[in-house]
């Protein structure tokens, strides 16, 4: 998360005209009559973290076209439910990995939407709706096809243990578009260190791409990931990333979260979630609503050229211009 919340930062330094476009978008006419009770609950932070959470709380309130409540979160959980009830809460929105916590002890008595943390359908999230803040598989491998058609072939080593369902996703979205994805499961660091070593070798002979997941455990980013990205640069390899912060490192490129976006889908999914009321469906979201960073020295040393047009779609570039 506090990846994600670094790069929200960056982009509103390095793109802050976009930024004042946005802010300068005119205020929606709020339409109370059909709009339901929403809360939002997100941890207490300094800037500049607190104000990505205000950047999605907005959007959230654009999609709803309409204001919510907005709650710190707290460790009385009794309290906080008191709460909720007494305002006559009619959906909850929670962010963050805290958020997260509260969200499943609040899913047996109100709808509750989690967002803007990592989040897959398992057994413990269970009843559970939201958005996880892995970008969409699909999302990824579009983008590579567009800067690098010929990949053929995706390899990502990932810890079987929180990664599964994002690997899944990835299997199907590879074999829409002719993509082989070769998902090697990592039990712990050593043997993730090997499997690496294996891809790199395999992958010097052309063809192929080394795909980096966000906060997995298979991934060492102090000791493996230098290197990982060196033996890419001496090798002319395509590493791509969900982390935006491995593209300031020296991977191609990276998809990561459109705050105000995210923000609306997340109101979408609670007008959904308000529908359905407290039931035991879970449904949880890969994230949809991304920016694009890339690396304009990788790209460069890769032999990728782009024009103005390619250039107008780059949110967060590196080297900073």
């Amino acid at each position: 998360m506090e990846g994600m919340l670094k790069a929200g930062f960056a982009r509103r330094v390095r793109a802050s005209i976009v930024l004042w476009a946005l802010a300068m978008m005119a205020v929606p006419q709020w339409s109370q009559a059909d709009a339901p009770s929403v809360a939002v609950l997100y941890p207490e932070l300094r800037e500049p973290f607190r104000g990505v959470f205000l950047e999605i709380v907005e959007g959230i309130e654009a999609g709803l076209r309409s204001p919510v409540k907005s709650y710190a979160l707290t460790n009385d959980d009794s309290a906080l439910k008191s709460q909720l009830a007494q305002e006559r809460v009619e959906v909850a929105i929670t962010l963050g990995r805290s958020g997260l916590l509260a969200a499943r002890k609040l899913a047996d008595t109100l709808p509750v939407v989690v967002g803007a943390t990592f989040v897959s359908p398992d057994a413990e999230n269970r009843g559970l709706a939201g958005i996880t803040l892995a970008p969409a598989p699909d999302a990824l491998f579009d983008r590579l096809r567009r800067l690098a058609p010929e990949i053929k072939r995706v390899s990502v080593v990932y810890d079987p243990k929180s990664k599964t369902w994002e690997i899944e996703q990835a299997r199907k979205a590879a074999r829409e578009r002719g993509l082989t994805l070769n998902a090697l499961p990592a039990e712990d660091l050593r043997s993730s260190a090997a499997l690496y070593r294996t891809v790199l070798d395999e992958t010097r002979g052309g063809g192929g791409a080394l795909w980096l997941l966000q906060d997995d455990a298979a991934m060492d980013e102090r000791a493996l990931l230098p290197l990982i990205l060196t033996e890419a640069w001496d090798n002319n390899l395509v590493v791509f990333s969900s982390n935006p912060d491995h593209v300031r490192k020296g991977a191609l490129f990276s998809l990561y979260p459109d705050n105000a976006g995210m923000g609306r889908s997340l109101a979408a999914m609670a007008r959904k979630r308000l529908q359905g009321g407290v039931s035991g469906d879970t449904d949880i979201e890969p994230l949809k609503d991304l920016l694009f960073a890339v690396n304009l020295r990788t790209a460069e040393h890769l032999g990728l050229r782009f024009d103005s047009q390619d250039r107008r779609q780059f949110d967060l570039v590196f080297p900073a211009p």
